[in-house]
């Protein structure tokens, strides 16, 4: 009987288990990445805040020296003004009174707009903050559901994964990139047995003489109605022990 199929069958049924494993964690795990997910884009959006209340902090801080320096400007140039002698000595110190006090105008205006900013942006930072608070408790919680979760299979899923690294030395890489490929189209089950002459993924008929040719253990094909990798039922019945009677349910995916 050929070792490889044996090892390849085995594959399957190991790696069926596993899946029967990871399917019994239901949608935690999903959860879990998506609550991660969440809670690492809201602080990312908060840094994002919280950078750019930051910026618009110093701004005002400029924006607040500068003023000062030009109310200091102004008020001395408006001292200079009763000391002028000649018409261009009152028009230059006029000028300058004038540019402080535009300069004074534009940057009070610029701080009453960063200050709605700011003030626009801390209430965003604060919602900000109570959702992260959120995710971060439902991250937590739901991941510690996990982790007892995979704690009490964590035993089980070690050797299966042991078994699986046995097997694998067995099956050599023609056969292990076929399976590959195929498993994940069909849900998870690339290796069947034919029974009772039909393919025990489909259910379609196997011709007689091909059965045969399976059966001797020797040989697999391909089912030409679902794709899978079909083997002897010898095969399987060295794997599984004797062989219950088939019943044939078409999954819908077969059916279409």
């Amino acid at each position: 009987m050929n070792e490889v199929l044996i090892g390849l069958y085995q594959l399957q049924r190991i790696d069926s288990e596993h899946d029967e494993l990871v399917s019994s964690r239901g949608e935690l795990p999903i959860r879990v990445e998506e609550l991660r997910q969440a809670l690492v884009e809201r602080e990312n959006i908060l840094a994002d805040i919280e950078h750019f209340i930051h910026d618009r902090q110093a701004q005002l801080r400029t924006i607040e020296s500068d003023l000062s320096d030009f109310q200091e400007k102004l008020d001395k140039y408006k001292g200079q003004q009763f000391d002028v002698k000649t018409t261009r000595e009152y028009d230059a110190i006029t000028f300058q009174i004038e540019d402080a006090e535009r300069r004074l105008g534009e940057g009070s205006q610029a701080m009453a707009r960063i200050s709605m900013e700011v003030e626009n942006a801390m209430s965003d930072a604060d919602a900000a903050r109570a959702d992260v608070a959120q995710l971060k408790t439902e991250f937590d919680e739901s991941k510690r559901h996990l982790e007892e979760l995979m704690a009490e299979t964590a035993e089980e899923e070690k050797k299966l994964l042991a078994r699986r690294a046995e097997v694998l030395a067995k099956v050599e890489e023609p056969f292990l990139s076929m399976y590959e490929r195929v498993r994940p189209a069909k849900n998870g089950l690339a290796v069947v047995s034919v029974h009772a002459g039909v393919c025990g993924g489909c259910y379609n008929a196997i011709p007689r003489q091909l059965v045969l040719e399976l059966n001797r253990g020797e040989k697999h094909t391909v089912c030409e109605y679902c794709g899978r990798i079909v083997v002897g039922e010898s095969i399987a019945v060295a794997v599984d022990g004797e062989r219950q009677e088939v019943t044939y349910e078409v999954d819908a995916e077969e059916e279409e």
